[in-house]
């Protein structure tokens, strides 16, 4: 039970907060919280002592049809299993002031439970109820609890993924059904699934492809994106950018990678390109933006290009980049989105021309939120850095000149960062602007964004400790003479 009690504790404490009255929901949610993020951090001793690339492993008994309640975690799962308790912690914090309904404190922890089980599961059934389960708590965040146009944009984000999950849930029973007829055997294990080859293998790649692509999201499938992380609460977009969106990335190298080397390298050019257009298509629709979330949000989209080009380089170091950027981008723009949420507290505005000259209001928040755009753009000794530079690195010794297209939105990351972070808090203000309205942080804020921060700056100058840590996931994706 060592590794179900990591969805089983967030799934009891979401009960719980549903039964509490009034603040105790509150206290209940930050305690579960707190509890789950201190026993991730113990399951490293556990883990540390495991052998081969899954350090721990849980099995059940098999079901029907070869389903089995098989649960393992390897050093990705562990990174992301730190990250989403981290985040949950965070937004609890961050979301005190507020006067919410125990329904909202209910549905953070019901959604960490989900994910936390998207990261455990081995069995891809129980892999798909987990994926479908985190869409339920996440729409409610943003339809009940989000801004004016939350009920459309709720609505939107449940099409879409819903309409994603089906693709997956298609090339899963068709993986599944193929290798029952060629083996005579029922499994969903994912150790234990081969896949087929030619015209099948190619049309069972390309709806698990679409299924996880949908969440990433990849080109042209993001437009719900933008819509959710605008009108979803603060908390809400930090857990949308910082963790969901990790799960697109994170079925790729679960799934796809392993079961299908030889398809992956053939379609390589093409994935890549896709990935390319993600970055320089998201990094200009981010210079076309006037609202400071959507800005962010499009550049999450450009952002996730790189993991992408970083786990189908097929290269050592492109695939830890890849990986190792999954954790950065959940930490930087977990900050950002947080601090759009403090500036929306203060003075029910997010547009770049509301504000100016908050340097002298909010000389601590301009201090933090320079910090993570500086991370953000690939600042040298800071995570971003990290990530980007192995993963373009990767890339460049499998395809270089899509190694230099996705070079260019480093650049243009640049262009509509540092002009929008001079917009807000640097540039004199208007007449009737909202800067009057906001304060500066408070000490709660302070300690928060302290701890990303750091958390930011220590990956930057020292990644080797979680690059040790994805190093058994890295060897398995990438073995000896798999790919030219």
């Amino acid at each position: 039970m060592i590794l179900t009690a990591l969805w089983l504790l967030p799934a009891i404490g979401g009960f719980a907060c549903l039964a509490g009255r009034g603040r105790a929901s509150r206290w209940l949610a930050l305690a579960f919280s707190v509890v789950v993020f201190g026993y991730s951090v113990w399951l490293a001793g556990p883990y540390e002592t495991g052998q081969g690339p899954w350090g721990l492993s849980e099995a059940g008994s098999a079901w029907i049809f070869g389903i089995s309640y098989n649960l393992a975690l390897d050093g990705l799962a562990l990174s992301l299993v730190w990250l989403t308790a981290f985040l949950t912690v965070v937004c609890v914090i961050a979301s005190w002031r507020s006067e919410f309904s125990r329904g909202y404190w209910s549905s953070f922890l019901f959604l960490e439970a989900a994910l936390m089980g998207v990261f455990l599961s081995r069995d891809l059934f129980v892999f798909y109820v987990f994926w479908e389960a985190v869409l339920i708590p996440m729409f409610f965040i943003i339809g009940i609890w989000g801004s004016d146009g939350r009920r459309h944009a709720a609505m939107k984000f449940f099409l879409f993924t819903f309409f994603g999950s089906l693709f997956l849930l298609v090339g899963l029973l068709a993986l599944v059904s193929w290798n029952h007829a060629t083996r005579g055997v029922w499994t969903w294990d994912m150790g234990a699934l081969a896949a087929p080859g030619g015209l099948a293998g190619l049309l069972v790649f390309a709806g698990i492809f679409v299924g996880f692509g949908v969440k990433i999201p990849l080109f042209p499938l993001h437009t719900w994106l933008p819509d959710a992380h605008t009108e979803a609460p603060a908390a809400g977009s930090v857990m949308l950018a910082g963790v969901m969106l990790k799960m697109g990335v994170f079925g790729f190298v679960r799934v796809l990678l392993p079961m299908f080397p030889e398809l992956t390298w053939k379609l390589l050019p093409w994935i890549a390109g896709l990935a390319c257009v993600n970055i320089i298509y998201g990094s200009l629709c981010a210079m076309w933006q006037s609202d400071l979330k959507r800005l962010i949000a499009y550049s999450s989209v450009a952002h996730l290009g790189f993991c992408v080009l970083g786990i189908f380089s097929g290269t050592p170091a492109g695939v830890a980049g890849g990986c190792l950027q999954l954790l950065n981008h959940g930490l930087t723009t977990g900050a950002l989105f947080m601090m759009v949420g403090f500036l929306y507290e203060r003075s029910h505005r997010r547009g770049l021309a509301d504000f100016g000259d908050l340097v002298g209001r909010a000389p601590w928040l301009t201090f933090f939120f320079g910090w993570a755009v500086m991370a953000s753009v690939g600042l040298p000794g800071l995570n971003g850095f990290v990530g980007e530079f192995m993963s373009l690195a990767g890339m460049a010794e499998a395809l270089p000149v899509m190694a230099c297209i996705g070079a260019v939105g480093i650049v243009l990351s640049v262009a509509y960062s540092l002009p929008a972070y001079q917009a807000v808090f640097w540039a004199a203000s208007a007449e009737g602007s909202a800067s009057a309205k906001v304060s500066d942080l408070d000490l709660r804020e302070k300690a928060l964004l302290w701890v990303l921060c750091l958390a930011m700056l220590y990956i930057g100058l020292a990644p080797g400790a979680l690059l040790g840590l994805l190093e058994p996931t890295v060897a398995t994706l990438v073995p000896p003479g798999c790919m030219p």
